[in-house]
């Protein structure tokens, strides 16, 4: 089925089906309205959105580059942008970078090949990826992690929680419940960004001195968080406070923990950042720094989708971390 049967079937222009279609038909009377959308309905006709996408210069399409769809942290985002965009008549489509400088070009040439009218990156890319962004003048948003002195950052709309103060605040939790002893399990890739700056902001609050090897970083993964408690324990058993750079992290420090036979939280006491849906149910449950996750994904969506329609600036939005009081702290 195509547009010009369409208007054949219901004995009107193919002109007129695409205004009814497009929602352009304020001047096309109610019944030629009707007849033109029985026949849609009647034959299933899709509109060809590429075909239109040439037409309008419009796609209706935002492109989403994600690190990990596996990180349990995802999902929320992908959900709430994709919703907020359902609603106003946009799709999604969506890339896994593995946070590979070579695979983000990759998967932002393909999203420009698809003719996406904007995109919305949950991390800030590697330098090559955001040059990309300000010589094309896509429009973007940077959800979840932010460069704050890039450029190319600047350039773009911004949606964040501040977890360099997630981190403070996480650490001012350990100290309150008794903790003397907190080290901070990470990723490297953080060793000079917030969340390790939280950590030591937090010791310099606290007159607590800076001890490197209380700190263990490399990935966001379980497999960090298992690591780094083992190493870190074995270096000083007298710590009493694991201060994480996300769930997945304290997930893997409490097994180590189990492991150790160490007691949480009596002997040690663990912290995590992000509330993932399953940090309820490890043993013992998760105490964490919550982030409204699905929340950003659907701000993220209509300040994109705002400046597409309206040509509203695009601009920073900052979100409240929460304390979820759960049984490790």
């Amino acid at each position: 089925m195509t547009i010009k049967e369409v208007a054949r079937i219901a004995g009107v222009s193919i002109a007129t089906v695409s205004k009814v279609i497009n929602g352009c038909d304020e001047h096309i009377s109610e019944a030629t309205r009707e007849r033109v959308r029985a026949v849609v309905a009647k034959y299933n006709y899709i509109p060809n959105s590429v075909a239109r996408g040439l037409k309008t210069r419009k796609s209706k399409i935002i492109g989403i580059l994600l690190p990990d769809i596996t990180n349990p942290y995802f999902p929320q985002i992908v959900r709430g942008i994709e919703d907020a965009a359902n609603l106003r008549g946009y799709g999604v489509v969506f890339c896994n970078t593995g946070d590979n400088p070579d695979r983000e070009v990759e998967c932002y040439n393909f999203l420009r090949s698809k003719m996406v009218d904007g995109i919305i990156f949950t991390r800030s890319l590697k330098r090559s990826a955001r040059n990309r962004v300000l010589t094309e003048d896509l429009p973007a948003v940077v959800l979840d992690r932010v460069e704050r002195d890039d450029r190319a950052d600047k350039a773009c709309g911004k949606v964040y929680v501040d977890v360099r103060r997630t981190m403070y605040d996480a650490t001012m939790k350990l100290f309150q419940a008794g903790c003397g002893e907190i080290a901070c399990l990470s990723a490297a890739s953080d060793s000079k960004s917030d969340r390790f700056l939280g950590y030591l902001r937090a010791l310099e609050t606290l007159d607590l001195p800076y001890d490197k090897s209380y700190v263990f970083l490399d990935k966001f993964t379980e497999d960090t968080g298992y690591r780094g408690a083992k190493a870190v324990l074995e270096h000083h058993p007298e710590t009493d406070g694991l201060v994480c750079g996300n769930d997945l992290i304290a997930i893997g420090a409490l097994q180590a923990l189990s492991e150790l036979e160490r007691q949480v939280p009596r002997q040690v006491k663990v912290i995590g950042i992000d509330n993932i849906y399953f940090s309820n149910f490890t043993t013992p449950p998760l105490s964490t720094m919550g982030q409204p996750t699905y929340t950003m994904g659907e701000a993220a969506a209509s300040m994109l989708i705002d400046h597409l329609e309206y040509g509203k600036p695009l601009f920073e939005c900052v979100f409240d971390h929460e304390y979820i009081q759960r049984q490790t702290v």
